[in-house]
C-alpha cells in the first residue's frame, strides 16, 4: 500500500508537504492540494489513524448547482438532500452563478474534500465544455449529470430533461385551443428553449413570428412582466404566449390584468416548470412539469450504484415532462 513517501516522491516535494496537504493546511496552495490529491488517488492511498487502524469513511456526496434563488433549483437539492439521507450521506452543495469557471473550482472543491459522489445540475444556458469535461475525468468521482441538452458522446451518467418535446406540447395545446399567433417571452439564460419554441412552431406548422419573440435581461416576475408590456404595445399583440418558465408567467399575467384584459379570452399564457405558487394564480397558470421525483431518485439510484460500481455500463436516460391543463389556457 502506497505511503506518503511514496506520494511526495512522485511529486518531488517533502512529506511534510504531502502531510500537510492531505489534512487541508492552510500553508499548501490550493493548486499543490489538488496535485497532492490526484497523486494519492493514483497510488491507492489510504488516510490511516492511530496504531495502524484505518479511519471511518465520510459517506458525503456532492451536489453543484447553478443557484438556489429560484424553486426549481432549491426543490431540486431539497428531495436531493432527502434521497441522499435516506440512503446514508449527507451533501455539501455548491453553487456556480452559471459561471463556467465556477463549476470547475466546485469539481475540483468536491474532490479535495473527497465526496464519495456527485451530482451535477445544468441550466439551459450552461455548456458542457471540454475544460469542465476534462476536470471531472481527472476528479475520478462517480458523477451523473442531470441536463436539458442531450451529449451523446459523454461517458458519464447522464439524465436529460426533454424539453423540446414538452415545449412541443405546449404549442400543440394552444394550436388546439384555436390559437395561431403565438408569442414567445424569455431572458438571456433561456436562448435554448427560445430555439425549441421556434423549431416547436414550425414542426407544428406555425410561423414563429419575429416581432412576437420577446426577450432581455431582466429575470423572473420583473422580465415577464416588461416583456409583456412590449407585447402589447405592438399594433398586433400575439393571441397567446409561451412563457419561459413560470414566475415569468406571473409577471406576464400581471400586465394583463393591469391592461384591462382578460386571460385567455383575450390572451391565453402557458409558463414552464409547475412551481408550486402556479397553482394559485389567475385560477392556475397552465405549465409544462418536469417529473422531479422520478428525475431524482433515478439520478441517486444511479449515482449511489456507480459509487459502488465503477465498471458498470453509463447510462444516458430521457425523462419527458407532462403538460398541465389550467385556466390560463
Amino acid at each position: 500500500m502506497a505511503n506518503l513517501k511514496d506520494i511526495a516522491a512522485q511529486l518531488g516535494v517533502s512529506v511534510s508537504t504531502v502531510s500537510r496537504a492531505l489534512n487541508d493546511s492552510d500553508e499548501i496552495s490550493a493548486e499543490m492540494k489538488e496535485k497532492v490529491h490526484l497523486v494519492a488517488d493514483e497510488l491507492g492511498y489510504t488516510l490511516r489513524g492511530r496504531g495502524g487502524r484505518t479511519t471511518p469513511e465520510w459517506y458525503t456526496a456532492g451536489i453543484i448547482v447553478p443557484e438556489v434563488t429560484s424553486e426549481y433549483y432549491a426543490k431540486i437539492v431539497h428531495m436531493t438532500k432527502e434521497m441522499l439521507a435516506a440512503k446514508g450521506y449527507s451533501t455539501i452543495i455548491k453553487v456556480t452563478d452559471f459561471v463556467p469557471g465556477e463549476m470547475v473550482e466546485a469539481i475540483n472543491c468536491m474532490h479535495r474534500i473527497r465526496v464519495k459522489c456527485l451530482l451535477i445540475v445544468m441550466d439551459d444556458d450552461e455548456v458542457m465544455s471540454e475544460r469542465i469535461v476534462r476536470t471531472i475525468r481527472r476528479s475520478r468521482l462517480p458523477v451523473i449529470l442531470i441536463t436539458t441538452k442531450y451529449y451523446p458522446m459523454l461517458d458519464f451518467d447522464c439524465i436529460h430533461l426533454d424539453e423540446y418535446s414538452g415545449i412541443v406540447m405546449a404549442v400543440q395545446h394552444l394550436q388546439q385551443r384555436g390559437y395561431r399567433r403565438i408569442g414567445f417571452i424569455g431572458e438571456k439564460m433561456t436562448a435554448n428553449r427560445m430555439t425549441i419554441f421556434k423549431q416547436a412552431m414550425k414542426f407544428q406548422g406555425l410561423d414563429p413570428e419575429t416581432n412576437l419573440i420577446c426577450t432581455g435581461q431582466e429575470r423572473a416576475e420583473v422580465g415577464g412582466y416588461l416583456r409583456m408590456k412590449e407585447l402589447l404595445a405592438l399594433p398586433e399583440p400575439p393571441d397567446a404566449v409561451f412563457c419561459s418558465y413560470d414566475t415569468m408567467a406571473i409577471g406576464a399575467i400581471h400586465a394583463l390584468r393591469e391592461s384591462g384584459l382578460k386571460i385567455p379570452q383575450d390572451m391565453a399564457v402557458i409558463g414552464f416548470d409547475n412551481i408550486s405558487v402556479s397553482k394559485y394564480v389567475e385560477g392556475g397558470i397552465t405549465t409544462i412539469a418536469n417529473p422531479y421525483d422520478d428525475m431524482i431518485s433515478i439520478a441517486i439510484n444511479v449515482l449511489t450504484k456507480r459509487e459502488k460500481n465503477r465498471q458498470s455500463s453509463r447510462q444516458q436516460i430521457a425523462l419527458r415532462p407532462k403538460l398541465i391543463v389550467r385556466s390560463t389556457t
